[in-house]
This record gives C-alpha cells, structure tokens and sequence, in this order.
C-alpha cells in the first residue's frame, strides 16, 4: 500500500482543477466530487490513504461476461442441432438464417472476450486505482478502452445479423406472399442495413483520428502519449451516443410485431395463436434491454470523470441484450423440434410395448416351412395347451393339434419425424382354424 500512495496522490492530482486541489471540502467522505469522480475529503487536507480503493466490479464483470458466454454459444449450437435433425440430415439446403445466427453468435464471442480483456486491464475499477497501480499510467486505461472500441465496433454487425437471421426465418416461416406482409419484410429488411451502415460508421468515427477514442487519456493525465497527435471526441456525448440505441429499438420492436401480426391472420384456432404468439413475444425481453440501455446511459452511466468504472453496467446490459436477441431468435426453432422429439420419444416407447406384448403369440411354434407367403404353424402329436393374449387383454386357450395356415392379422404403423409425413398402415390378415370349428380371426 505505501509502494502506491505517491502515484495515488498524482492520480487524484490529475482529477483535480488547481483550485480544487488546493482548498479543501467540507462534504464528509461518503460523497462523490461530481464531475471529478474522486471521493471527498476531510476540511484539512487530502489523504490518500482514505481513497476510495473499494468499488471494485470486476468479479461482477467476470460472472457475467462467462455466463452470458455460455448461454450465446449453447442457444447457437441448440438452433443448428435442431435443424440439422430436423432438415439438415435427410439432405435439405441451407438456411440463410442459421448462417446470420452463426456469424452473430461469433460476433458476441468477440464482443465478450474484449470486455474479459478490459477487465483484466482493471475495468471495473475506479480510474484512480488503475493509475495509481499502474507504473506506467494512464497505459490501462487506454488499453481498456480500445477493446471498449472494439466492441462498439462490432455492435452494429452483431445485432445486424440477429436482425436478419429473424427476417429470413420469417419469410421462410410465413411465406411472404401477401402484400402487406412482403412490404412489411422489406421495409424491415431496408431498416436494418441502413441502420447497420449508421450505426457502424457512428462507433468507429466517433473520435477523429480514430486511435484519440483510447488515447486521449494521456492527454487528460497530462502524459504525453506514445504518438505525438491530437483530435477530438465530440462525438462521444450521451446524447449523441444514445441515437443509434434509439433506431435499433424501433427496429425490434418491428421485428417484434412482424410475426404476431401474420399468426393473428391465420386459419388456426385461438389456443394454437395464443402458443405461437408467446413463443414470439419473449422478443419482447430484448426491447426492454434496449430500452434499459438507453435509461441507463442516460442517469447513470459515467463516461467522463470515472470511466473505467462508470460504463460497466451500460457494457453489461449491452451484452445481455445481444445474448438474449439470440436466444429469442433460437427458441422459435429449438421449442418445437424439442417437443417432436419428445413425442417420438414416447411414441417410439409405445411401440416397443406393443411389440413386446404381441410376441406372447411366440407361444405357437414356429413354422419350419412357408407356403406361399404365409407361415405354418407348427405340427403337433396330440393336444397342447397354448396361451396367449389379444389386444385387449383377454386371455385365450387353444387346443392345438394340426393347424392349417390360414390368416393372422398384423397392423404396422410405421413413426416419422415430419408432422406432415403421411402415415402407412399395412395389414396382414391370416385365418386361423381351431380344431373343426368356424375360422376364428386372431
């Protein structure tokens, strides 16, 4: 702690105006300078042994960043699985949307192991702790926010292929052949690429040159930097930076209304609206991330005088909100293949017990030669006793002694994955004779 208490009060000098650092303030240490981001201090003096070295998110950061890793990559995977049991093995083409969704899941990859690279830089820690650890400052901070860049960057692209893996699934899905609905889809579909173009553009130059986004820092701790240059952010205010939030949340919430208003049109009946209207409307989740964004860069969100602590829950709802347009996007697809599976799985169970049941009519002996298609049953010297069990439980005893073949009825009902699929049914049927009696059917 001693080692750093000399560049810690550098660190808090360089927050200070001259007149802050020379006369002191009389809040108590519990308040924040507003616009400093440096605690204040007792009326004698500032003691830097009193800073504020707490607030530390990183183990928030951390948590979030891998859960968040993990959901992306399994509602990616979770999709491709169900359409490749689904439509991919039996040979069928590929979707567009299955490739915007891969290429989007790979963009979030990349968004979160920025974010894990800024946090080891020190993000979620406050501004004056990093340069006060850092023997060579401000470096972190300036390492932190070029991935910070970095992932604004990849913004635009990541929630551009969401956008248009939806699309794609939609028009495949509903068979824009309406007009309503084809205008719909393509004034969507125009939207979105323009907003990909607006958006993009925005995060890359909202500093001129761009590399003044990560390097402006030392110019504001008065260190000279590693390229003599100068720029400009004015670019990077809240309000410039909450436009392109905003057009993404008109765009969802189109995205939003697109499917629920083609299931309201179709000829189905209102329960099965109701279940495909609440499949859809968990995209309703990810407008609301979006809008918590945007509230949250507005009140709360520190880009100034702490950055490196200030923009940490605006970088998690980012996050949250890209992961959870994936998954949205993926449950439409994973729901219903897990329940045709789900139904095979029983009806396939369904089968083996019936399977299982009907071979207590191994009991017959089996035939040792076949007589134009039909088996013969089994030649017998006297009277057996041969038990057996009908469909319906019933126990039935035979006096077998020379049966002839005659007819036995056998129905198969063959299972397929495909609702649509028709079904076969073959059917067999053989008469069987019990001693002079009239032909029984079996």
């Amino acid at each position: 702690m001693k080692g750093i208490i000399p560049r810690l009060s550098q660190s808090i000098e360089t927050h200070l105006s001259p007149s802050q650092a020379s006369t002191p303030t009389h809040a108590g240490p519990s308040h924040a300078v507003r616009g400093w981001g440096i605690p204040r201090v007792q009326k004698d003096a500032i003691d830097v042994t009193s800073a504020n070295f707490g607030g530390d998110r990183r183990p928030a950061l951390y948590g979030t960043l891998v859960t968040f890793l993990v959901l992306n990559n399994l509602a990616v995977v979770a999709r491709l699985v169900a359409h490749y049991r689904a439509h991919y093995r039996i040979g069928g083409r590929i979707f567009p949307e299955d490739v915007f969704v891969l290429l989007s899941g790979i963009c979030v990859n990349v968004v979160i192991g920025n974010l894990l690279a800024s946090t080891h830089y020190g993000l979620g820690l406050h501004s004056w702790r990093i340069n006060a650890e850092d023997p060579h400052m401000p470096r972190n901070i300036s390492n932190i926010f070029k991935h910070v860049w970095l992932c604004m960057v990849f913004v635009g692209p990541t929630f551009t292929f969401i956008k248009l893996s939806l699309l794609f699934f939609y028009r495949r899905l509903f068979l824009v052949n309406q007009k309503w609905l084809r205008v719909a889809w393509w004034a969507n579909m125009v939207y979105v690429i323009l907003w990909f173009f607006g958006a993009t553009g925005f995060y890359i130059f909202q500093c001129w040159p761009v590399q003044w986004y990560w390097t402006r820092y030392y110019q504001r701790y008065h260190v000279g930097p590693p390229i003599a240059m100068k720029g400009q952010c004015k670019a990077t205010t809240v309000a410039h930076v909450a436009m392109p939030l905003i057009f993404s949340l008109i765009s969802d919430v189109a995205l939003l209304l697109l499917p629920l208003t083609a299931i309201s049109k179709l000829q189905i009946s209102l329960k099965k609206k109701l279940g495909l209207a609440s499949i859809f409307s968990v995209g309703a989740l990810a407008c609301l991330l979006e809008l918590a964004r945007i509230v949250e860069l507005e009140v709360d969100t520190d880009d100034q005088s702490d950055p490196s602590y200030g923009v940490v829950v605006f970088l998690i709802l980012s996050v949250a909100e890209e992961v959870c347009a994936i998954i949205c996007g993926s449950l439409p697809v994973v729901i219903p293949q897990l329940f045709r599976e789900y139904k095979s799985s029983r009806e396939r169970s369904s089968q083996n017990k019936d399977r299982s049941y009907s071979m207590d009519l191994g009991a017959i002996t089996q035939s040792r030669s076949m007589v134009k298609g039909f088996e013969k049953l089994g030649e017998g010297s006297g009277d057996r006793a041969y038990e057996s069990r009908n469909l319906a439980g019933e126990r039935i005893d035979w006096a077998c002694g020379s049966i002839p073949a005659n007819t036995v009825v056998a129905e198969t009902i063959p299972h397929t994955e495909d609702p649509g699929d028709a079904q076969i049914v073959v059917q067999r049927n053989y008469e069987v004779t019990v001693g002079g009696s009239v032909p029984q059917v079996v």
